[in-house]
């Protein structure tokens, strides 16, 4: 068998043209000799990378035009969807900052019927809505309508405060002494059988600019917790209105009320109010009161929530509702009270209740033959009724008495600050 037996005929060195194979491949080979048959397979890879001709050259490193890239259309997208995704996003930013419609209304600066026609995607709202959004919460406009947003989108708190104009009037707003009104919470859990008059605790805080501030404007606060005598907290609030100097009024604080004070910071939220304070690092509280903006030259009050640690045989947390006003007020204290509790549980007995103590009454009273409730004596059977009435007032107050208490901006801030407005007294010394 040959050399080249096992060759494909096109693999062959073409005899014509000694310097080109069958195949169109380089042959070895300097001169136009005509080459033995040889095997590609057995031709050194140096000599078959031989360079080619200038001209085979240039045809064979010749690349083609690149393609031109694809045309995208840009198709934007309609009027439905981008008021399908704002309404979306309207409604979750409702949901993680609690507020109302109306609420959210009165805070964008709309009408409330169009708040309502935005959350149910009615119409797309206009660029005056989208700038107080972006005003009131840092929300970028183009994502509220191209996207549907996460919470650290729509909620996620600036890196620093800008203290511009209007916050910073604000802020001195609330720049006075206010009179506080809380319950007593020294007694032992469930014990506390209390009178109206003698639960409520009055207290001052005081809330002022700190002039040692440098680079932005920093609010510090002062307070005066505990105390039980009304005359009293109204002298103190006469007095620390005529000091006015903030330095002489800590000073004040600290030399007559030491161990009843407290000292913090105050601060504003987009729609809060935080009062931070301690005392001697045995105590501290926080106050949140919702945030007042309005056109009016002052703040005449609010009510809010407090957790601190109770005092009295019990040393523990505590939270409840504290109410704040700026003048001296008129109600009574079971006024107050009142007003401090929201609204009392309401309750009404159902029909097996009633049937229950009639049957209860009838077998232990009425029973003319005496069979039922022989044997026992007056003091047993007042055990009985006794036994009765705590099991309702006990289901009615596991059923209505409220596991949480909740400030809502336009009911119980409402009803406070009307029945403050009505009972104010501004030109008194207290």
């Amino acid at each position: 068998m040959t050399a080249n037996a096992n060759v494909h005929p096109e693999a062959h060195v073409n005899a014509n043209d000694p310097g080109r194979s069958s195949s169109g491949t380089s042959s070895p080979g300097n001169s136009g000799t005509p080459a033995a048959d040889i095997p590609v397979a057995d031709i050194p890879a140096a000599v078959t990378t031989e360079t080619h001709t200038s001209a085979e050259t240039s045809s064979a490193t010749t690349a083609a035009p690149p393609a031109p890239p694809a045309v995208t259309t840009y198709t934007p997208p309609s009027t439905e969807q981008l008021t399908r995704i704002a309404s979306s996003n309207m409604l979750r930013l409702l949901r993680q900052t609690g507020l109302t419609q109306k609420e959210m209304a009165k805070k964008l600066g709309v009408a409330p019927a169009s708040m309502t026609d935005y959350c149910k995607g009615r119409r797309l709202p206009n660029m005056e809505f989208f700038v107080a959004l972006k005003e009131q919460f840092g929300i970028s406009i183009d994502e509220f309508v191209t996207k549907d947003l996460t919470p650290s989108d729509t909620l996620a708190p600036p890196k620093a405060q800008v203290f511009d104009q209007q916050l910073l009037e604000t802020y001195k707003k609330y720049c006075c002494s206010q009179f506080l009104y809380y319950f007593d919470t020294s007694k032992t859990k469930g014990r506390d059988i209390q009178a109206p008059r003698d639960s409520v605790l009055y207290g001052i805080l005081y809330i002022y600019e700190n002039p040692d501030s440098t680079e932005v404007p920093e609010f510090k606060c002062a307070a005066i917790l505990g105390i039980d005598d009304r005359d009293e907290v109204s002298r103190l609030k006469s007095k620390l209105d005529k000091i006015k100097d903030p330095g002489k009024i800590l000073e004040y604080i600290s030399s007559n009320y030491e161990s009843a004070a407290y000292y913090g910071d105050f601060t504003l939220s987009q729609l809060y109010g935080f009062v931070s304070i301690s005392h001697a690092n045995t105590d501290k509280a926080l106050m949140i009161f919702h945030r007042v903006d309005n056109n009016k030259p002052e703040i005449i009050g609010g009510i809010g929530t407090i957790n601190s640690v109770s005092k009295g045989r019990e040393h523990v947390p505590v939270v409840q509702f504290i109410g704040m006003s700026k003048y001296p007020l008129s109600m009574s204290v079971e006024e107050i009270h009142y007003n401090l509790l929201l609204d009392y549980p309401s309750f009404e007995a159902d029909q097996e209740m009633v049937d229950e103590m009639i049957t209860n009454f009838k077998a232990l009273y009425a029973d003319p033959d005496g069979a039922i409730c022989k044997g026992f004596s007056d003091y047993e059977k007042a055990i009985m009724v006794k036994s009765t009435l705590d099991k309702y007032v006990r289901t009615a107050l596991t059923r209505n008495m409220f596991r949480y208490g909740k400030i809502t901006g336009t009911t119980d801030d409402d009803q406070w600050y009307h029945a403050i407005k009505k009972t104010s007294i501004k030109n008194s010394q207290h």
